[in-house]
């Protein structure tokens, strides 16, 4: 397994155009919370479980791997995700799927013209975690900003 050094260098080697940046810092997130929403609407048979809450949780406990730092950052977060959704599904009569979609998708486009700016593939063509380690790469960002430690030394 990679440390949390070698997954950011990796990743950050193919972010350094500033479009592409720039359109990462939105469209990261919104493509996470898209994401999670949208397997929020999967149920797990025989339990009141569903993916998204699966995916947040296998989430949570990789980024304790990487980073107890960077999970306790990510925790917020993740709680305030879980916690818009089901406020969003006890409240807005529209279905979840039809903004949490769109937004996904119009998120996805962006990223890709990102990185055709950068003339790099995006990284998770390597290897699927690296879509777990773009929200690290800005909580990291954010971190920098504040001068909170966070990588190994």
């Amino acid at each position: 397994m990679r440390t949390l050094n070698q997954w950011l260098d990796e990743y950050d080697a193919s972010h350094q155009n500033p479009r592409n940046k720039t359109i990462h810092i939105w469209c990261v997130p919104a493509i996470a919370v898209c994401t999670v929403a949208l397997l929020w609407l999967v149920s797990i048979p025989y339990t009141d479980a569903n993916l998204g809450q699966i995916l947040l949780i296998g989430a949570m406990f990789f980024y304790g791997y990487l980073s107890i730092r960077l999970a306790l950052g990510m925790l917020p977060f993740v709680l305030i995700l879980a916690a818009g959704i089901m406020l969003y599904q006890a409240y807005v009569p529209l279905a979840l799927w039809i903004p949490a979609g769109a937004i996904w998708i119009i998120a996805w486009i962006m990223q890709f013209i990102g990185h055709k700016a950068e003339s790099q593939q995006p990284s998770f063509f390597t290897n699927i975690l690296f879509l777990l380690i773009g929200p690290l790469w800005i909580l990291g960002s954010v971190y920098q900003k504040l001068g909170i430690q966070f990588r190994e030394t």
